[in-house]
């Protein structure tokens, strides 16, 4: 059967890098060219990481409670 997702969750970055720069709140708001992503986080710190038809888009990161 055939299914279609519109987005989905991706990890084109390892996860000691982005927790390496949330530490230090590196990431800048819009686009990254070194990782080839749209950050859309003005926190300096990014949680996941969606795919929508091929543009990967950085989430802010979200904290629990």
């Amino acid at each position: 059967m055939y299914e279609q997702s519109l987005v989905k969750i991706i990890e084109p970055i390892k996860r000691t890098t982005i927790s390496r720069l949330n530490k230090s709140k590196k990431w800048k708001y819009g686009y990254n060219k070194e990782h080839d992503i749209v950050v859309i986080s003005k926190t300096g710190k990014i949680g996941d990481i969606l795919e929508i038809q091929g543009l990967q888009i950085a989430l802010q990161q979200y904290h629990h409670r």
